[in-house]
């Protein structure tokens, strides 16, 4: 890959209440960019870090009202062009700064909209955009009856991420069950999903039975450029815990007909420069329908594997465009190449207190690419039915295999994963 562009010390703020553990590449690549990075964050570590030029450190469980102040407060202080978020709670509050700050290509109505998954349905059924069937639920509707739906259906949070407390249901008593955990998490605050309960915190939608793929690109001058679509293996129902992320994910075919469907999303948000990412899945007809969007890149190691299988560099033409360098940014973009090599990530889920969680031998396998540890000894963790936690994320590369994609690099990261030092009691 080339050297990057300097940016020559351009004051810049980056909002991450949490989420940084797995955003060591995103950061990096704004060190090696030459930013002058001034960090919003709960997490005390950071402070210890010497890539940011400085660090604001907000309280444990901080609202978005909180994170707001703050990052206009620092960009005042600092004089910084503008804010930046790769974390999908804190999308909207960064949106809403860069707006009080001036920065012209900021569409806080885009980000409050990506926030909550009610107006996003709104937004596609307005822009006449591919989307499955689906019913808003609130206090009032609970109230009043829930609507008439065809079952099975899909109950999730409107402002919830990684599928957390996403559930199909097979009639309305468990649509009922799981609709009042969900008021239980919006009422709670956890993960900063709600900072209060909307008049919709909850939606009942069509179950879509076919396979499911995720889509990130960069808006560059208004252009949405594709990074990579990755397919993507769910847990079986009820629950949709997420697992084997596969670059190529996608035949050319496909590729082009869901980069159409981002740009038509992309123009009817009226994005000048943003990442945006969608998720899709296939209806009982085979076709791909637009399940939902957030205007920032995937989390984990999405990033660094669209780099290192397409060697496009997202971050780095996001950042450039944010900056003003419009014609560095088209060069960024444009490097983008059919996949060199095939990639997978591997949710690792398991249910206990952990006593160790880490990379052991794994790193000597060839096929190793980076292990995030999210669950630290002595915590208590589960995944469903028992809980939405996930124990950490494993990515591994390897020459492209037609013949054998995706089984190949899948049997791969089982073999890597039984190296990891993980120990669950």
């Amino acid at each position: 890959m080339s050297e990057l562009p300097p940016l020559d010390g351009l004051d810049v703020v980056l909002a991450m209440r949490q989420g940084l553990l797995t955003r060591h590449d995103h950061v990096e690549t704004m060190f090696r960019l030459g930013l002058a990075v001034h960090l919003v964050t709960e997490d005390a570590g950071a402070q210890q870090d010497p890539r940011y030029a400085s660090v604001r450190l907000l309280p444990s469980g901080s609202a978005t009202g909180a994170l707001l102040d703050a990052v206009k407060d620092v960009l005042h202080q600092r004089d910084a062009a503008f804010a930046v978020t790769f974390q999908e709670t804190d999308i909207e509050a960064v949106g809403e700064a860069n707006a009080a700050r001036g920065v012209s290509w900021s569409r806080p109505v885009a980000d409050a909209t990506a926030r909550d998954k009610a107006r996003q349905r709104a937004h596609f059924a307005a822009a006449g955009l591919p989307t499955p069937g689906h019913w808003a639920i609130g206090d009032r509707q609970l109230t009043a009856g829930l609507p008439e739906v065809g079952y099975p259906c899909v109950v999730k949070p409107t402002r919830g991420a990684s599928s957390s407390h996403v559930e199909l249901v097979a009639d309305a008593a468990g649509a009922l069950r799981v609709l009042a955990e969900i008021r239980t998490l919006a009422a709670s605050g956890q993960n900063h999903f709600y900072d209060q309960l909307d008049d919709s915190w909850a939606l009942l939608e069509e179950f879509l039975p076919g396979e499911e793929v995720t889509c990130d690109g960069v808006v560059v001058d208004g252009e949405f450029q594709l990074g990579g679509i990755h397919s993507k293996v769910l847990s079986p129902p009820p629950f949709f815990e997420e697992d084997l992320y596969t670059l190529p994910g996608v035949d050319q075919a496909t590729e082009e007909e869901l980069t159409a469907v981002m740009r038509r999303l992309s123009r009817s948000l009226d994005l000048e420069t943003c990442l945006l990412n969608a998720e899709f899945r296939k209806d009982t007809e085979g076709r791909f329908r637009l399940v939902e969007f957030s205007t920032r890149i995937s989390g984990g190691h999405v990033y660094r594997n669209i780099r290192d299988a397409h060697r496009i560099d997202l971050v780095e033409a996001f950042l450039l465009a944010a900056a003003g360098r419009s014609a560095a940014a088209r060069a960024a973009a444009a490097r983008r190449t059919p996949a060199r090599l095939a990639t997978c990530i591997r949710f690792v889920y398991r249910s206990g207190t952990v006593a160790a969680n880490q990379v052991g031998e794994a790193w000597r396998h060839p096929g190793f690419r980076a292990y995030y540890a999210l669950a630290a000894p002595g915590d208590r963790i589960g995944h469903a039915p028992e809980g939405f936690d996930i124990c950490g994320l494993l990515s591994v590369w390897s020459t492209p295999d037609p013949a054998g994609h995706p089984i190949g690099i899948h049997q791969l990261a089982a073999e890597v994963e039984a190296l990891l030092d993980i120990r669950v009691d």
